[in-house]
């Protein structure tokens, strides 16, 4: 799959997403964070990615199910030289097991999202699209701050520019933390 079809696909999603919010009833948005730290088993000894840009947005779409977007913009560290890596986006759909009394309460409890990842390596000049799901679990507190805690388990597909594709395994630990507004 080329970049122009991955982009196509990408826009079609954000806009199906969007329009579910397109209705009239107040809700509450979260804003927040969810930094991570990203080593690959094709990564030598000591190479690793930041999120410079982990920027979380996170809105109930229903009683039970929210929409959530992350910002991905990795800076890699190399043995050679340093370098912007990794950039795109992560989408999820968390389904809370208890349903709020109405889709404007703040979502709490533990949940399970499936999760698409589009992303572009341009560091190693291949393409991902990554699938798996996310059982969690969301805190809320007193001041509409909230910590949240997941475990991603799925494969990535990546879509090399001059090589054969392949699939990988993915395994992460998901931090978000920050406001219902």
């Amino acid at each position: 799959m080329d970049q122009r079809k991955i982009s196509t696909l990408a826009f079609v999603f954000i806009v199906a997403v969007g329009s579910l919010f397109g209705q009239t009833e107040r809700r509450s948005h979260f804003i927040g964070l969810s930094p991570s730290i990203t080593v690959e088993p094709y990564y030598d000894l000591g190479e690793l990615d930041i999120n410079i840009l982990p920027v979380v947005y996170q809105v109930s779409i229903s009683r039970r199910v929210d929409f959530r977007a992350t910002s991905i913009f990795n800076y890699g560290i190399r043995n050679g030289a340093d370098k912007i890596s990794h950039f795109g986006l992560e989408t999820a759909i968390p389904i809370f097991l208890k349903q709020k009394e109405s889709k404007t309460d703040l979502s709490r409890g533990f949940f399970l999202a499936p999760i698409i990842s589009i992303t572009r390596n341009s560091s190693a000049s291949h393409s991902n699209i990554g699938a798996w799901l996310e059982p969690g679990y969301n805190l809320l507190f007193d001041n509409r701050f909230a910590l949240s805690f997941g475990l991603q388990l799925g494969g990535t597909y990546f879509i090399y520019d001059n090589s054969n594709n392949t699939w990988g395994s993915h395994f992460g630990v998901k931090i978000v933390f920050g406001k219902w507004i």
